[in-house]
């Protein structure tokens, strides 16, 4: 195992994606690659990589997931296994279904107009690889000395099995990410399907034993105060717990739960920032759901009630809400100094006071 392999799993706030720029930055003496899933996540390392720097620099390459593995694994070998290039990558809803066997490669990876499905990307990857004898990855070797996956817990599927093959290879390879936001996936195709997710630590923990990688985990936030991680961690009970570096103090810290009659003068007191589940729990109140706000912060955070949140504040049974388990989690996590439920009934989740105007 090369000594740079390594995975690390991080609480929210820890500052994993500031740590994965400054490690990355540390060796623009070589060419080194960035990749995570989303687009929002791509503008937010660059974003932090111009705060830190100034600029992007040449040496470091950010790329979106499904852009990284198109262009640097699939395009360059393709001509091995399917003539025309590859013109994009088609955005597969769900799982893709043709009645196509593999062998009939143009029409299996691709769509009418020559565009890759996304969940079977991957596959094509791996395919091109074998097809070559090994030169993507020679060719990837050549081009750079390191790279780093952002939101790891991200990739499904044969994207887990890419991951793999980049860390069997001469590559310096570093993934970050948290098991209790995967809010997204690469792809839904079944393959590999019990790593998905929070199951990611299994296939982290496989490559463990396998000799292909350390593994960490961060349990640490720079965001939430010690009150916030303590009710966010209920969630996930056998995951470590996050202990808080953030030693601020204001007038109203801590996690609250708020009455109905007592959400306008709430906001007009504290200006919370308002999440939800989904659009179907916003109420009249003015909100954005838990998946837009990943990786964003903010001073104060009030959530809109739905079913599962209801009986876990009122319980204290976290299976409750383990359906939506990542996503509140999210949603809890955003906040530094308070968060608020929009709750009437009692409370039962240990950490959490009914709000007193």
């Amino acid at each position: 195992m090369p000594p740079s392999n390594k995975i690390v799993f991080a609480s929210a706030g820890a500052g994993k994606t500031t740590e994965l720029v400054m490690e990355a930055l540390a060796m623009r003496q070589r060419h080194v690659a960035i990749t995570t899933f989303t687009l929002k996540n791509v503008e937010e390392i660059r974003r932090k990589i111009v705060e830190l720097n100034g600029c992007v620099p040449k040496e470091i390459t950010v790329y979106p997931w499904y852009t990284f593995v198109l262009h640097e694994l699939v395009r360059p070998y393709q001509g091995h296994v399917h003539a025309a290039r590859v013109a994009g990558v088609h955005f597969a809803n769900g799982a893709t279904r043709t009645r196509v066997r593999k062998t009939d490669v143009a029409r299996y990876y691709c769509n009418g107009d020559n565009n890759a499905y996304s969940d079977r990307l991957g596959d094509f990857a791996l395919l091109c690889e074998a097809a070559s004898d090994g030169k993507v990855m020679r060719r990837l070797a050549d081009m750079y000395a390191h790279i780093f996956v952002d939101e790891v817990q991200d990739l499904a599927a044969f994207d887990i099995d890419v991951l793999e093959l980049l860390l069997r290879s001469p590559i310096g390879v570093t993934c970050v990410g948290d098991i209790r936001q995967s809010t997204f996936r690469t792809s839904h195709a079944p393959k590999n399907k019990k790593f998905c997710g929070r199951g990611f630590v299994l296939k982290a923990d496989a490559w463990k034993k396998a000799g292909l990688c350390d593994v960490t985990f961060m349990a640490r936030s720079r965001r939430c105060i010690q009150a916030i991680c303590d009710v966010a961690d209920r969630i996930f009970p056998d995951l470590p717990k996050a202990q808080s570096n953030n030693q601020r103090q204001t007038m109203h810290d801590g996690v609250f739960a708020v009455r109905s009659t007592h959400v306008e003068e709430y906001c007009r007191r504290y200006e919370p920032k308002i999440l939800r589940l989904n659009r179907k729990f916003s109420s009249d109140l003015s909100a954005e759901n838990f998946g837009m706000v990943k990786g964003l912060g903010f001073e104060r955070v009030l959530i809109v009630p739905y079913g599962g949140i209801t009986k876990w504040l009122l319980t204290g049974n976290e299976s409750y809400v383990a359906g939506s388990a990542d996503e509140v989690y999210v949603g809890i996590t955003r906040a530094y100094q308070s968060v608020a439920f929009v709750h009437d009934s009692d409370v039962a989740v240990p950490g959490v006071t009914v709000f007193q105007p």
